[in-house]
């Protein structure tokens, strides 16, 4: 007769601790989500919330945008309702319902405020430029035909992130046609 084993929370929570102790590996696990119908919650309305926009607009996600002002692009998009724009700053109840939560302001006041909210009701935040506050990152991506390439470098260096992804870019072809893919 088998015996059962019954998981506790209490030794659940024992072994997530166990299992944050790094010893050197990657803090962040990569995956590729799918957020078709799913809210995504945009907090700010510059250049990177725009950048963070356009990487998510084709993949199905209904895009609220909360800002007081936004880019001619982000204006843009919500004249012709590919996203909702709510004219504000953003309120603690914005974040009740979204799957993911991206703050994006240049106030460090406003980013921590958003993931805490966020955190509290386990909602997937990414804090631009602030992996401490994040519960997620993204990694610089760029599409070709029927790639995605993906490159990031656990939230500590975004800047070799985008240059790897660049040269990559730059060398596409040169890869396909050595792999005789082209």
């Amino acid at each position: 007769m088998r015996r059962r084993v019954r998981h506790t929370y209490k030794s659940a929570r024992r072994w997530r601790w166990d299992m944050s102790k790094n010893n050197g590996l990657l803090n962040y696990y990569p995956l590729a989500a799918r957020f078709n119908k799913k809210l995504v919650l945009v907090v700010g309305g510059g250049k990177v919330a725009e950048r963070k926009i356009q990487a998510l607009s084709g993949s199905g996600a209904r895009i609220v945008l909360i800002s007081p002002l936004a880019t001619p692009t982000l204006s843009r998009l919500a004249k012709q309702k590919k996203i909702r724009w709510i004219k504000r700053r953003v309120k603690k109840h914005d974040v009740e319902g979204a799957h993911v939560v991206i703050a994006a302001t240049n106030d460090k006041y406003i980013n921590l405020k958003v993931s805490r909210w966020a955190q509290q009701q386990r909602i997937l935040v990414n804090v631009v430029d602030k992996p401490p506050l994040s519960t997620f990152i993204s990694p610089a991506v760029f599409r070709l035909k029927k790639s995605i390439i993906a490159v990031y470098t656990d939230g500590k260096d975004p800047v070799f992130s985008r240059d790897l992804k660049n040269f990559l870019k730059e060398q596409w072809n040169d890869f396909l046609s050595y792999r005789n893919r082209l």
